[in-house]
């Protein structure tokens, strides 16, 4: 069984390839088809047209999702803070592409050294970490933690291109480099995720049951096709199957699969994600130490500067253990709170 499913995977990593080809080599003679099929006709050449126009639509998803460019010169400078203890690094994930990651460090004396709680910081899907510094050290002071910011591939001074498995193995090796330093406690791990870092970090938490302390999510969706049906809804997309979607980042998938203490923080002022999927992913949630913060006033990306706050995480993170609630532990209570 192990043999033959190595051969299928071979072989559909071949068909893959073989139609990524064939749609690049569509996209590039797609005017000449247009051409040809207005002069000569014929249902092969009106064939090749629709799919040449289903790569470029294919294709151009990325250029609706990730905008490492914005603002202007985002991938040329990268803030940096000033005036505490900081840690400018550059990590690999597992398929080599280098990545940036900065790690702000407590100065704060706690009981026992290194036993501060360390914040792995996933963003939103424009900018780069320098434009997260005011929130991360925020974060540093109330939250009395360790905050590591990553730019993942494409981003800033990260090399590669993104794209949704790409994402996946940065925060994997995120995860694994923060894990393996001597100086962090390895039990006392938060994955923090705001809008599509939040996709990103359900995900890792899933995929990491054992290595996650908990996982923070912030203004963040169900998934890709369910923002698509949301934004485009005087088109038909919600009818399109899943395989048209390049990236999908099913969230509401992960979700369910994620057992670890989860605090869902929402703004109802956001403008750009309905706030209703971030009550649906905490719905969906079956964790036994979950919570909900909800915040009237919040936005998409400034809910972090509303009375409460850092609050509501500082609550959450002080209630946590080193251990994670078994499934076979006493129910917990699932609380709301409306600040």
């Amino acid at each position: 069984m192990e043999k033959w499913g190595r051969v299928w995977g071979v072989a559909g990593r071949c068909l893959l390839a073989v139609g990524s080809w064939s749609w690049g080599v569509c996209r590039v003679c797609l005017m000449a088809l247009i051409l040809t099929f207005h002069l000569q006709g014929g249902a092969l050449l009106l064939g090749l047209i629709l799919v040449s126009a289903a790569g470029i639509l294919y294709k151009f998803q990325d250029v609706l999702l990730y905008f490492p460019e914005q603002p202007p010169s985002s991938r040329l400078y990268v803030p940096m803070p000033t005036g505490i203890p900081h840690e400018n690094v550059f990590i690999r994930a597992k398929d080599g592409v280098r990545l940036n990651l900065l790690l702000l460090r407590h100065a704060g004396e706690g009981p026992v050294p290194g036993s501060a709680p360390t914040l792995i910081y996933f963003h939103g899907n424009a900018g780069n970490i320098g434009h997260r510094v005011p929130n991360a050290l925020l974060m540093l002071v109330n939250l009395k933690a360790n905050v590591a910011l990553l730019d993942y591939r494409g981003y800033g001074k990260s090399e590669g291109e993104p794209s949704e498995e790409g994402l996946q193995l940065d925060a994997q090796a995120a995860l694994d480099y923060v894990m393996t330093r001597p100086d962090l406690d390895p039990g006392r791990v938060v994955l923090f995720g705001r809008s599509l870092g939040g996709a990103v970090a359900v995900r890792l938490a899933s995929e990491n049951p054992h290595r996650v302390a908990a996982v923070v999510l912030e203004n963040t969706f169900l998934s890709i096709p369910h923002m698509a049906a949301t934004l485009f809804s005087f088109l038909p997309v919600r009818l399109l199957p899943l395989w048209c979607y390049k990236n999908k980042f099913l969230s509401y998938r992960h979700v369910a699969q994620c057992r670890v203490p989860s605090l869902f923080v929402s703004g109802l002022s956001d403008q750009l994600i309905p706030p209703v999927m971030m009550k649906q992913l905490y719905e969906l949630s079956p964790s036994r130490t979950k919570r909900i913060a909800i915040f009237p006033d919040g936005t998409h990306n400034d809910t972090w500067q509303c009375q409460g706050y850092f609050a509501a995480l500082e609550l959450f993170i002080k209630n946590l253990t080193k251990s994670h609630v078994h499934e076979d532990a006493p129910q917990g209570e699932a609380s709301v709170t409306i600040i």
